[in-house]
This record gives C-alpha cells, structure tokens and sequence, in this order.
C-alpha cells in the first residue's frame, strides 16, 4: 500500500567528480514535517539522482519535489523576475542566464522535465539561502564552514522531526543540509504554506517566515518582503 506524500529535496550540483549533490525526503509524521531516512551525497551523475528520487517516489502516491536551482530561463538579460526581486532585498543570487551557470540551470530544468513526465511528480524551485533567511537559521553563517554548518543543523532540528537521530554524532555536509531546508520548503507547499516570490518567466518558493521563534506568520507574497 503506498503512502500519501514525500516531500523530495534535491540541492542539485553539477560536478561528477565529487560530492555535489544532496538528496533528502520528509514524510508527515504527527502533523509535522519528519525524516525517516538520512540524507544522501552523491556525485551529481543523472542516473545516480533519477534513482534516488525514483525509488523514493514508487513508495508514495504522489511527490512533491523541490529542486535548487534555476527552473526556467529569463525572458530578457541574465535575470528573472523573481531573481530581481530577490536581490532588491538583499538576497544573494546567481543569475540564471548567465553563461557560467548555463550547465546547472539546464540540469536543473532537465531534471525537472524527467521528474514530471515520468513520475507524475509536482516539482518546484526553491533556494535554500533564502528559505535560511526566512526561518532564522544561521542567515549570516558561511554555510561551507563547521561552523556555519552546525549552526544550521541545529536550526532545523526545530523545524525537521526526525533530524536528531542522523545529526546526533555527525555535521552534515552543506548539500545534505540543503537538501533537507528543499525538502522542509515542498512540506511548507504540500501544506499550502509557501510563498511564492514569482515574475512572468519563474516562480521560486519559499516558506512561511518565522517570528518570535515560532512559525505564525502566512505572509502572502504581497507582504513577504516589506518595502
């Protein structure tokens, strides 16, 4: 019997002679996001990552699966209109139609074509920075350091159930940490909590900010970034 949702996070690399991609899964468990399984780094090689999301997806009536990076190409120039809009309030971003990043963006889009042809998946884009941003975790940290890493690990321990058995003993790498805030970020859309940060030629997704350490905030999209 196959069970209702999983909610996939993949922080998409480009690299297949190192570890550059993370891979992660959240069910519903008890009214809250919970990983049952730990994260995966792999090497970014398309069978390798097709195989994962697959295996996942068969034991689940439907997916929703978050994918960092670019899904979609900007209508004019090197930027969309959600990147714009991000960076006018002072979140970082690459540029999706810059030639530099041309070979992860069209991974990106490739992965996505795949995921909903042949799993019937929902799949949408997200950007773990900013989704750190909005939750509070370590927005100020540099993410490829221990440091930085732990600080976030132990942020989402109080977003993720689950999370404590597999970060108990050991710091998860950068892309398993982001793999995990895209898989928190598809549970936030599967709930009907995300927020779209959108233009004409892209939608990024990110989830409910948090306030008072606590999330009780559903900011629409209007009110997300105040002015």
């Amino acid at each position: 019997m196959h069970r209702e949702t999983a909610f996939i996070g993949v922080d998409l690399g480009t690299s297949t002679q190192r570890k550059s991609t993370g891979l992660a899964y959240l069910v519903e468990k008890n009214g809250r996001p919970w990983i049952e399984s730990p994260p995966m780094h792999i090497i970014s090689d398309d069978l390798q990552i097709h195989s994962y999301i697959k295996q996942i997806a068969g034991e689940f009536s439907f997916s929703i699966i978050a994918i960092d990076a670019p899904l979609s190409l900007p209508d004019h120039g090197t930027m969309r209109e959600c990147e714009i809009r991000l960076r006018k309030h002072g979140i970082a971003c690459y540029p999706s139609g810059a030639e530099w990043v041309s070979k992860w963006v069209d991974k990106g889009i490739e992965l996505k074509t795949w995921a909903e042809d042949e799993l019937g998946a929902r799949v949408i884009e997200v950007y773990p920075y900013a989704a750190r941003i909005a939750l509070d975790i370590g927005a100020g940290v540099k993410k490829k350091t221990n440091k930085g890493r732990r600080v976030i690990q132990d942020g989402l321990l109080g977003f993720v159930g689950g999370l404590d058995k597999f970060a108990k003993d050991k710091l998860l790498s950068d892309d398993e940490l982001d793999a995990i805030l895209s898989a928190y970020v598809a549970y936030c859309e599967g709930k009907g909590i995300a927020v779209k940060i959108e233009g004409e030629d892209g939608v990024i997704y990110l989830p409910v900010k948090r306030r008072d350490h606590t999330i009780d905030e559903y900011a629409s999209a209007d009110n997300y970034f105040p002015d």
